[in-house]
């Protein structure tokens, strides 16, 4: 029964909050732009003006379609966690689903808008001037920011419809992937796609979107529903705080990472423009934290007993800091981030490499030429912060995880980084040498240690399971691990010939240096090695379910089978007088002169290739050797109570005829 008094929760309605979200987003917007420059940068002579239209338009229509595409991911969010029957969605979530075809609505005519708006600011002329001609069909076809929002626009307007006609809980779930995606392609663009480690920024700041738009949209999602009187409150607010606490860690996370590359020291994120409006959202971003934490240790528990005006009120004052943060995140893709005080020139090789010219190789380099690489750093980020929360689940529980497991993963994780994030991936662009033993840590010793980390099984002890009809992460979790696509991967012929023939595929054919050349194919590159090396081990001394391990001696017979194939490997790399990746590593040399002899670099890595594997072979034999041992050993505990169980009913049956016996002698 809810006792709350009648004025207890009476908080100012949902529109009001809106319009003060709204407001406050266009004045930060505006003082944003005048401290940054980005609305009042003088015209400079003989350089087209494009016009105030355009020069105020442009950012607030920015905000405008940043604001509609978190709302549009909230609510289709939202709609996939109200509750379901038996596959199809209940009337809330259509409700959902119909106010995100709205949305969406406005997200595709902002970007609409701001694809004319970007046309006119790039060609320096206002809009009615520079529609004419072929101006503007080439700029949507051949101009980067020109596919960009014209893709926003189409998958905006395809979310429209889908969104009124989806019934079932599995489309919901395409929609908020279909969501997330009109994101993507305002990720590619501005100041990220340029400058050293571009790749880098452009991840970042891909994930730093995302992360906002679930948690803004989350949040005014679950606002809206509460504004409703939804009945499942409740469950929206639990699930919508879990959401938010990993938000933030991606926000804050991504967003360290990509200041890190536009700004080049750390002086100047206090003393340019560019900096301070950083400054002003990381202030935003800890007062949102503390409105996270107010959530989490009052919020939900006040929701829960039943008054649901606690969250609106709280929620409303999220929304306009939110708000703030919107409008100086669009400011700050309109003021150009700090420039070296020394300009650099950017060569042929810089160019291609992404990044500086690194200097002599040392073995001591190794450690102090980090490489931010926004892929291996968030990754690893959240690989220690999901696994951790895991095992602290548990704690909390009562429940024990044993520390091996732990101490494996994080150092698998470590490992990991250590590949990506240090001079290893520096030097691993210009060396072949030392690309190998990149290859080889992220293929032989990262699996294994991940592996013996058990994630599946950890996550599956975590997780509590869906309520009856609902489907949860871990009943997710369960239909991949049995699913087709796992049964064929982890098929010992299968997960063998993907670990043995990913190497040759890749280093004897024309991928490597296609790879090497874009860093998109250098990362997808990485990623498989690790990937299949997970697949392999995971097959033959995991711990998580599978669909099925073969026996222990056969297991051996395939660690040993991968060794020789390995080892063959690293021999057709020492003998082969073709050179791998030749051009490549040509142009590299033409700038960079302290690199060693290509073909001597190659011999080189394949002799690094072939003395590598046989520790950690070594390694994944003994481990299973002691699984081997010890599944004898529980075969042995379950063989003997099974006979003290086949004794004990022996010897009651015995003592049962003994007593029959007694009985009959007895009668007459």
């Amino acid at each position: 029964m809810n006792t709350a008094s009648p004025t207890t929760d009476i908080v100012p309605p949902t529109r009001q909050w809106g319009v003060a979200a709204v407001a406050v987003a266009l004045v930060t917007l505006v003082v944003a732009l005048v401290v940054g420059g980005g609305g009042t940068t003088a015209v400079i002579p003989g350089l087209g003006d494009p016009g105030e239209v355009t020069r105020w338009g442009l950012p607030i229509a920015k905000a405008v379609l940043d604001g509609a595409g978190a709302v549009t991911v909230g609510l289709l969010g939202l709609a996939v966690i109200l509750p379901v029957r038996k596959g199809e969605l209940g009337g809330e979530a259509l409700r959902a689903l119909r106010a995100a075809s709205w949305s969406a609505l406005v997200l595709a005519a902002g970007a609409a808008v701001v694809h004319l708006l970007t046309l006119s600011d790039l060609v320096g002329r206002p809009l009615q001037d520079a529609l004419v001609g072929d101006s503007f069909v080439s700029y949507t076809s051949s101009v980067e920011q020109g596919r960009a929002y014209a893709a926003t626009v189409v998958l905006a307007l395809t979310i429209i419809p889908a969104a009124r006609l989806t019934l079932g809980h599995g489309g919901a779930i395409a929609l908020l992937c279909l969501g997330i995606a009109t994101l993507v392609p305002m990720g590619l663009i501005g100041h990220s796609s340029s400058g050293d480690y571009h790749h880098s920024a452009r991840v970042s700041l891909l994930v730093h979107l995302i992360g906002m738009a679930l948690w803004v949209g989350g949040l005014v999602a679950v606002a809206w529903y509460a504004g409703r009187r939804g009945r499942e409150l409740p469950r929206a607010t639990k699930a919508f705080s879990s959401v938010a606490l990993g938000c933030f860690a991606m926000v804050a996370a991504s967003g360290v990472l990509n200041a890190w590359v536009r700004v080049p020291s750390l002086g100047e994120v206090f003393t340019s423009a560019y900096g301070l409006i950083i400054v002003g959202k990381a202030m935003a971003l800890l007062a949102l934290g503390w409105f996270g934490f107010q959530h989490r240790r009052r919020t939900l528990a006040l929701v829960e007993a039943g008054r649901p005006g606690a969250f609106r009120r709280l929620a409303a004052g999220e929304i306009v800091i939110m708000a703030a943060a919107l409008g100086m995140a669009v400011a700050l893709s309109r003021t150009e981030p700090p420039t070296p005080e020394i300009p650099e020139v950017i060569t042929p090789v810089r160019s291609l490499i992404g990044f500086p010219i690194p200097p002599e190789f040392s073995a001591g380099r190794l450690f102090t030429q980090t490489y931010p690489d926004a892929l291996f750093a968030l990754g690893c980020l959240a690989a220690v912060l999901l696994y951790a929360g895991g095992v602290w689940r548990l704690h909390r529980r009562g429940d024990r995880w044993p520390v091996g497991r732990t101490i494996a993963w994080m150092a698998g994780v470590a490992t990991v980084a250590f590949a990506g994030l240090t001079g290893l991936m520096t030097y691993g662009m210009t060396m072949f040498s030392v690309h190998m033993v990149q290859h080889m840590i992220l293929m032989m010793v990262s699996p294994i240690l991940l592996v013996l980390g058990g994630p599946i099984t950890l996550a599956l002890r975590a997780i509590r399971p869906a309520r009856r009809g609902d489907t949860g992460p871990r009943e997710i979790i369960m239909a991949a691990v049995n699913s087709p696509v796992a049964r064929v991967l982890t098929h010992p012929v299968v997960a063998l010939a993907l670990f043995v023939s990913g190497s040759f595929t890749v280093y004897f054919t024309g991928l490597f240096e296609s790879a090497m050349r874009q860093h998109t194919g250098h990362m997808l590159m990485s990623v498989h090695f690790l990937v299949v090396g997970y697949i392999f081990f995971e097959m033959l001394i995991g711990i998580d379910p599978l669909p099925k391990r073969p026996p222990f001696p056969a297991r051996v017979v395939l660690q040993l089978l991968g060794m020789v194939f390995h080892a063959v490997f690293g021999l057709a790399l020492m003998e082969s007088s073709r050179l791998i990746a030749g051009d490549y590593y040509r142009e590299l040399g033409e700038e960079i002169t302290w690199l060693p002899d290509t073909l001597d670099d190659q011999i080189l890595g394949g002799q690094i290739t072939w003395g590598f594997g046989e520790l950690p072979g070594l390694l994944v034999i003994g481990v299973l050797f002691v699984q081997w041992y010890r599944s004898d050993e529980r075969e042995a505990r379950r063989f003997d109570r099974r006979e003290g169980d086949d004794e004990a009913e022996r010897t009651a049956y015995n003592a049962y005829l003994a007593q029959l016996d007694e009985r009959s002698r007895r009668e007459p």
